[in-house]
């Protein structure tokens, strides 16, 4: 029932926005569609510098042997058409026209001959387009209520008639006489020509006078959407004849206006008709249209790849509930993307990832495994990186961060989906080992790729400086590893899958990335100075992407806040190294002190850190939340006066500290201020001396430090 009321509001809204696109009320409509019309047909034809073809087409008006108190012609002149207007009534004629004027444009120019309509039933011809002379008869005698009626269509090229082998053509004659489904004509419902409609439902729709191209394919959309017309096949012989003549509208050649700037245009109108629309069948009608139109933005890219970022800040603002972005990038990618967790499932190194999909903004492609048995999903977060993915290859393997078979599975059957060789740069990213292991072996069977390879934290050691170890290569596979990797280094290889995992990347990848300087030397102090200068002369440091300021808006989420407190924002989950006694800490000292604030943690285990936190004296001082989307989290970042962000405890298990939080860069992006709670020497604690304006910092369980910023802390 909600859905219906939001669909319904949604139409509502949708009226409105053809009301100030064309003047028309919804009222104004109903008044035009009720007037009387007479048995017979209207045809209309605008005509802008069309002196070329004015003998050719009062011709095959001319010839129509429908009887002429049964059909009427509008001629629309529009634009220039002084040479055109002279050569028209200069021509000797018998049959009814009517001539009218309109602002420059063929869709002002239809909808003024709709406007004049005197016949239960409309024809479009184009001025340089043809009819057989039993067209209109033979349409009449098919014509029914409430009908869209379709006839043959044939092509004409240097004067030769392909006798309807074409695809449009070939559509409509495969299909039964009233077609079971939409679907089966959806290339004869995207164009104007070789059909005739019931003139009041043209009254109630038509064409969109904003679009300069595919404002049939909008109208006959909207008409569907709306009327539910039946469609019927005119198995009598009535055929348009569409003359393909270099420079006509409909034949344009390929530019950044008509290829991308239009089909934008279009897109969006036809996501307007898609949002308020239940029917199924419809909604796949809309969606084939869509992925037809991205088709224009894909062609022209395949040859002008210098406008791929103009094109995506063109279509930036249209990601909806569909988009056809995968069509638009269709064979664009020359780059994979490996990442073993990635959206739609919800863990923070396949989120980063997708943030530098975002960011890149490159085409490519993504493989990656179904996470479901151990993250939640989270489909809004595929709204990151989907502008630019044409294919997400999804493997079905059980998941696992160490079991040497099922990360065999998942390697095999990812090869088996990817062809590997067409890619010229893999990027694989891991806190799961998986991702580098895939990479790895398609950089086994295609070495000329190049691979980058990040690592979101060690591997090979954990959080307490303990070896991660688990079998993973058998001896007879090692051997053929070790043709790969120089002599040299042999002697570090073994069959630890979290060795491996970071050694392989180190010696054959062409980049390593890493989010900071500390974690790459805690990585690397392990081997000899030999393989330390290799992995650092092709390293990157690069802290985790922030994103635009529109993510933060793009999921609304409202948490009630006392507005007369300072409202303090804590979000993540507790470990052993980062738990909750740090937020105790402040929470105890805020009410020793008296301070007038509120700490609210949003966590995954929301009973247990109440457990955790609440005492008698703390009720009214923390606040627990369940843990929130990842775009409801940065919607709600922008609303606190402070966000908290507390450093790993690793002093007494590593000899520096090598995590940067990436919350931090979810932080910074939300224009909101950030209390920093560092170790010393540790990544937050070099940007706490950055000189951020917005960003207070003290190291961790300070209680004079940080009881001095308590009295110091002020409302936005």
């Amino acid at each position: 029932m909600t859905e219906i009321k939001i669909r319904k509001r949604l139409q509502e809204i949708e009226q409105l926005e053809r009301y100030i696109q064309t003047g028309i009320r919804p009222e104004e409509k109903h008044e035009f569609s009720c007037r009387p019309l007479d048995h017979g047909i209207t045809v209309i034809v605008p005509i802008h510098r069309g002196e070329a073809y004015m003998e050719q087409l009062i011709e095959t008006l001319e010839a129509q042997t429908l009887d002429a108190d049964q059909f009427e012609t509008i001629i629309i002149f529009n634009g220039d058409y002084e040479k055109s207007e002279a050569l028209f009534h200069s021509a000797e004629k018998k049959k009814k026209y009517i001539v009218q004027y309109s602002e420059k444009g063929v869709c002002r120019a239809r909808n003024t001959g709709i406007n004049e309509a005197s016949f239960l039933y409309t024809a479009f011809l184009d001025v340089d387009d043809t009819l057989s002379p039993d067209y209109l008869e033979h349409s009449l005698e098919a014509c029914e209520e409430n009908t869209i009626l379709l006839n043959q269509f044939h092509e004409v090229k240097g004067g030769k008639s392909d006798d309807g082998s074409n695809h449009i053509n070939k559509e409509r004659a495969d299909a039964d006489e009233y077609p079971d489904n939409y679907y089966q004509v959806v290339k004869n419902l995207s164009m104007n020509g070789a059909k005739v409609i019931p003139t009041k439902l043209l009254l109630q729709t038509r064409f969109e006078e904003s679009l300069n191209n595919g404002e049939d394919v909008v109208l006959y959309m909207a008409l569907v959407s709306e009327f539910k017309p039946i469609v019927r096949i005119n198995r009598n012989e009535a055929v348009y004849h569409r003359h393909l003549i270099d420079g006509s509208l409909s034949r344009s050649k390929p530019t950044y206006q008509f290829n991308v700037t239009d089909r934008v245009n279009v897109l969006s109108r036809l996501q307007n008709i898609l949002k308020t629309e239940d029917d199924e069948e419809i909604r796949t009608l809309i969606i084939d249209r869509m992925r037809a139109q991205a088709g224009f933005i894909n062609r022209y890219l395949k040859k002008n790849m210098e406008d791929y970022d103009k094109v995506q800040r063109d279509i930036e603002n249209l990601s909806d509930e569909y988009f056809p972005y995968d069509r638009i990038n269709e064979d664009l990618p020359k780059r994979l993307y490996v990442s073993y967790c990635f959206p739609p499932y919800a863990d923070t190194s396949g989120i980063v990832l997708a943030k530098r999909i975002a960011g890149d903004k490159v085409p490519c492609d993504v493989v990656h495994n179904n996470m479901y048995d151990v993250r939640s999903l989270d489909l809004s977060l595929t709204r990151l990186a989907e502008p630019y993915i044409h294919q997400k290859f999804e493997v079905n393997a059980t998941s696992s961060f160490s079991n040497r078979n099922h990360i065999e599975i998942f390697i095999k059957a990812a090869l088996k989906k990817l062809n590997a060789g067409k890619y010229k740069e893999i990027y694989s990213r891991a806190m799961w080992p998986a991702s580098h292991m895939l990479a790895f072996e398609i950089y086994r069977r295609n070495s000329s790729v190049r691979w980058i390879a990040e690592f979101s934290d060690p591997l090979f050691r954990d959080i307490k400086n303990d070896k991660r170890e688990t079998a993973f290569y058998s001896k007879k596979e090692l051997k053929k590893i070790r043709k790969l990797i120089p002599e040299q280094f042999h002697g570090y290889m073994d069959d630890n899958l979290f060795n491996m995992a970071e050694l392989l990347p180190f010696i054959l990848a062409d980049e390593l990335v890493f989010t900071n300087h500390h974690q790459m030397t805690s990585m690397l102090e392990r081997f000899d100075d030999d393989l330390q200068a290799l992995a650092k002369e092709k390293a990157t440091i690069s802290r985790h992407p922030t994103l635009s300021r529109a993510y933060y808006n793009y999921e609304r989420h409202h948490v009630e806040l006392d507005e007369n407190k300072i409202n303090l924002g804590y979000f993540g989950n507790f470990y052993e190294t980062r738990g909750a006694e740090d937020i105790k800490t402040i929470a105890m000292l805020i009410r020793k002190e008296g301070i007038d604030a509120v700490i609210h943690v949003f966590t995954t285990n929301v009973r247990q850190v109440q457990s955790e936190l609440y005492s008698g004296v703390l009720k009214d001082v923390i606040n627990v939340h369940p843990y929130l989307k990842y775009f409801e989290f940065l919607n709600v970042t922008q609303d606190f006066d402070y966000l908290l962000l507390n450093d790993a405890h690793t002093r007494m298990y590593k000899p520096r500290n090598p995590y940067l939080p990436s919350k931090y860069a979810d932080y910074i992006g939300s224009g909101s201020r950030i209390w920093l709670h560092y170790e010393a020497g540790s990544v937050l604690h070099e940007i706490s001396l950055e000189g951020h304006e917005n960003i207070i910092a003290n190291p961790l369980n300070d209680e004079a430090a940080i009881r001095d910023h308590l009295h110091k802390l002020t409302k936005k």
